[in-house]
């Protein structure tokens, strides 16, 4: 690897050329179109993908799952329909029938979301391909894999709107459980002040409900997000990786890269899921995942990583090792944010350490994504090659001999 300080001019000329050699103009015309699972936009861009790295002489495999791409789609329709006719049951008074209308209708979506089985997610499925770059030298003693996934998605509301409806989720579940209770209360009572107040109670059920099920329900009937930020530019990025990691005449002697583009990410990370359950892990291993990058604002990482049901710290260390790459790179440093559900997720869930970084938009922050402001105006191109050089700093970090590493 060459040198990378920060400031260095003549690591400033090697991105000036980097840039004219890859061309990220054409890859991110590439990775700025809508590109929800299940297209055939979908479909396009992975076979883009694999004849990128075809005509760059860059071997890559697949690796295939059951998609089901309209994953969210059928959790939203399913909240309306089920919380919809649990407060039927309570207004005519179904009695013993209440409750089971309840818990039935509390599994389907939970259990598809929190451990991925396909309860009511099932219409639809399909194919989805995962592309993988590894770089294996003979006697590999440890593995370090980056990601970035290629789908994209729209919905109804900004990333920052639907926090609402995702902090009154556990409101939603108790007021379920509740009502299906006071069903059997109510038949057994046949008090009209008790069933009235069961009545008013299914008003904040509906409205949580009905809110949560449009917004995850109509994201494909609307103007899309062209997925640009989110997440065309890392996508472009970890290309540019394996084109320099291909082109390597040094390759690591005992580390093991994988570069691995998902897709399903956009439905509860279905592909990361997905890969994690098909392999073997027989290397010590971590993972940087790559989110919104390339936008003209603050390099950051994510302090937690999850979903509505559960959400873990990041990996400290590797958060530190991310943070003193950008530094030697760009001389800035690196802000922690709040909470992400991406990709890196799936990896904390399977007990292997990960992190997920990415930039921000100086004027939007973390908003305007799974929107049509998340567009190609967003991306600062020449901060693609600028991200590349991050990378290879941090894995050269990891080549260092033991004793020359910083302490994490």
């Amino acid at each position: 690897f060459s040198c990378t300080r920060a400031g260095c001019l003549h690591c400033s000329l090697s991105r000036i050329a980097f840039l004219e050699t890859i061309d990220f103009y054409g890859l991110m015309s590439l990775l700025s179109v809508p590109r929800p699972n299940g297209s055939a936009a979908e479909r396009e861009t992975a076979r883009s993908l694999k004849n990128w790295f075809e005509q760059h002489g860059i071997a890559y495999r697949t690796q295939t799952f059951r998609l089901y791409p309209y994953f969210f789609e059928c959790v939203g329709l399913w909240l309306i329909l089920s919380r919809t006719l649990l407060a039927i049951a309570v207004w005519e008074r179904w009695g013993w029938l209440t409750f089971p209308v309840a818990l039935i209708g509390l599994l389907g979506g939970t259990l598809d979301v929190a451990l991925n089985l396909p309860l009511v997610t099932w219409p639809g499925a399909q194919r989805g391909e995962n592309i993988l770059i590894e770089f294996e030298p003979p006697q590999a003693s440890q593995e370090i894999i980056l990601s970035a996934h290629y789908d994209s998605k729209t919905e109804l509301l900004d990333h920052r709107q639907r926090m609402f409806l995702f902090k009154c989720m556990n409101l939603g579940i108790v007021l379920t459980l509740l009502l299906g209770m006071w069903g059997l209360l109510d038949a057994w009572l046949m008090s009209k002040p008790f069933h009235w107040l069961g009545v008013l109670l299914t008003i904040p059920m509906l409205v949580l409900a009905w809110g949560m099920g449009l917004h995850l329900s109509l994201g494909r009937t609307l103007q899309p997000s062209r997925g640009a930020v989110d997440n065309g530019a890392a996508c472009a990025i970890m290309l540019g990786l394996a084109e320099k990691l291909s082109k390597s005449e040094s390759p690591p002697s005992d580390t093991k890269i994988t570069l691995a583009l998902f897709t399903g990410e956009e439905v509860n990370m279905q592909g990361s899921r997905a890969y994690i359950q098909s392999r073997d892990w027989p290397l010590s291993a971590m993972v940087l995942n790559l989110e919104l990058m390339a936008q003209d604002g603050d390099y950051i990482y994510w302090e937690k990583d999850g979903n509505a049901f559960r959400l873990l710290p990041t990996t400290k260390s590797i958060n530190a090792m991310f943070a003193a790459a950008v530094e030697k790179i760009t001389g800035a440093r690196v802000r922690p944010a709040g909470s992400v559900n991406s990709d890196g997720a799936s990896f904390l869930f399977a007990g292997i350490p990960a992190t997920t970084v990415g930039t921000l938009d100086s004027h939007m922050g973390e908003t305007g994504l799974h929107r049509p402001t998340d567009n190609l105006e967003r991306i600062v191109i020449e901060r693609l090659p600028e991200g590349v050089e991050i990378l290879k700093s941090f894995i050269s970090t990891l080549l260092q001999p033991k004793g020359d590493k910083h302490e994490g």
